[in-house]
């Protein structure tokens, strides 16, 4: 019984050795759930012994036996699932820990090259501070991020401040060398402006009839008093390129304007930009400021900024005759439209009455918008010098002015004074007179300067009578 006994504890160690090598790999966690597994084995042989036979005592031993060996699945099954317990409970803690976290941390965006409009949005929106400090920056424009405090992908716990530092732009106050445009062409003009942030320096084109598409024409600065080498990034200026010469379809429809007014044709031809002449013409039929022709056909087609011609009436005109074959009267009074000025003058060639010269050529019309004055002249033929004797003195100014030197004739006179029975200032002789002389003469005259002459009687003329005198009355009439 004894030998069989040993056996049986033998081999329950034996098991026990192999359940051992079998849990080797297994780790310490499995270890202590087999400690355990033991403790509760432990009861069930510390059962009260009370003295008994032996063959009761042997066969209650094998029982206890039997009750104590444990199948290793289960065993197995059990160390599993208290692995489990206390993996799920350290899980457990750090999703809990994850999830706090996550809900007082958020994820940094990459904001650099973005508005800061989107930064602060972000911000509110995840409840972080945004401490913003500004500066000028060549490489980005005006309210771009150019950097920030927590890098992309990175956490900030909410609450906390997100420095950013975000671009003003480039420098206003910097001064920019202007490039020589002149030897650039408008593409790689627009590419040096764009590089150096010259916001206020605009690129135009414009249509030139002179200058060929896409070469330089002129630079403007803007603002006065400012020259190139002073100029900053805050000025005004504008750069001009030519698109070439223009060209427009002849989409246009022409107007017949002949009798139509020429305030229309003006109206049209500034609406269509057409570069319209206008000439003048006299018309019988169609009265001033009207139509009279067009170059271009009515119903034809033109183009913008070509050029086209009008002829506008200035009225019926009157026609400058050739006044030498009028005499002075007829000159004078033939010709109401005209106002004809009629002069005669003395002329050494020219024989009296004959036209010596008009002031607007013979054929020439004349319109209401024309000067009206036409001034002829008439010749008196060779000045005649007259009889002055017995004539005073101070008439001699007059006489000389009258009929000589206001008809173009240089006719002057030098006195001598001689003593004479007449009064004092009575012109006694002529060098010449009555008798024809040269357009330029001077004539001797001799004037009395006899001051004791008595006075000239008064001239007396008896009034004459009315019919013939019979004998009688004639002595009392010579009476």
């Amino acid at each position: 019984m004894n030998e069989q006994e040993d056996k049986k504890i033998k081999d329950g160690k034996d098991k026990k050795t192999e359940n051992q090598e079998e849990t080797e790999p297994q780790q310490k966690l499995e270890e202590q759930a087999s400690a355990a597994e033991r403790e509760e084995t432990v009861p069930e042989r510390d059962i009260p012994h009370h003295p008994q036979s032996s063959f009761s005592r042997n066969s209650r031993q094998r029982d206890t036996e039997e009750e104590v060996e444990i199948d290793p699945e289960y065993r197995r099954k059990k160390r599993r699932q208290l692995w489990l317990i206390i993996s799920g409970a350290i899980l457990a803690c750090m999703l809990i820990f994850f999830i706090y976290y996550m809900l007082v941390h958020v994820k940094v965006e990459d904001f650099v090259g973005q508005p800061v409009a989107e930064a602060r949005a972000w911000a509110q929106e995840n409840d972080v501070e945004v401490e913003l400090v500004q500066d000028y920056h060549m490489e980005h424009d005006a309210n771009q991020i150019i950097s920030q405090s927590v890098s992309a992908g990175d956490k900030i716990r909410k609450g906390k401040t997100l420095q950013l530092i975000s671009s003003l732009g480039a420098d206003p106050e910097e001064i920019i060398p202007l490039a020589n445009f002149s030897e650039m062409s408008r593409v790689e003009a627009e590419n040096w402006i764009g590089e150096n942030k010259l916001e206020n320096l605009q690129m135009v084109t414009e249509y030139s009839d002179d200058i060929e598409e896409g070469a330089f024409i002129k630079i403007t600065i803007r603002d006065s008093g400012i020259n190139e080498s002073e100029y900053q990034r805050k000025h005004s200026a504008a750069v001009y390129y030519s698109k070439g010469k223009e060209v427009f379809e002849r989409n246009i429809t022409i107007p017949e304007f002949t009798g139509n007014a020429k305030e229309e044709v003006e109206k049209w031809a500034e609406t269509n930009e057409i570069e319209m002449t206008y000439e003048e013409a006299d018309s019988d039929s169609i009265e001033a400021g009207y139509i009279i022709s067009q170059s271009e056909t009515a119903d034809g087609k033109i183009a913008k900024r070509d050029k086209m011609e009008v002829v506008v009436s200035v009225g019926k005109a009157t026609v400058v005759p050739n006044f030498g074959e009028l005499t002075a009267e007829e000159a004078a009074t033939g010709y109401p439209d005209l106002d004809v000025t009629v002069k005669q003058v003395f002329h050494a060639d020219v024989s009296y009455g004959r036209l010596i010269s008009q002031s607007v050529e013979a054929g020439t019309k004349l319109t209401e918008k024309d000067d009206q004055n036409v001034t002829v002249t008439y010749s008196l033929g060779k000045p005649y010098l007259g009889d002055f004797r017995g004539q005073l003195e101070g008439e001699l100014p007059r006489l000389f002015f009258d009929q000589y030197q206001s008809k173009g004739a240089d006719i002057k006179y030098i006195v001598k004074y001689v003593y004479s029975p007449e009064v004092k200032g009575t012109v006694i002789g002529m060098g010449k007179f009555n008798e024809f002389v040269p357009l330029t003469h001077t004539v001797e005259i001799s004037v009395s300067n006899n001051a004791s002459a008595p006075p000239n009687p008064p001239a007396y003329v008896e009034d004459e009578p009315d019919g013939p005198i019979e004998e009688e009355d004639f002595e009392d009439y010579v009476k």
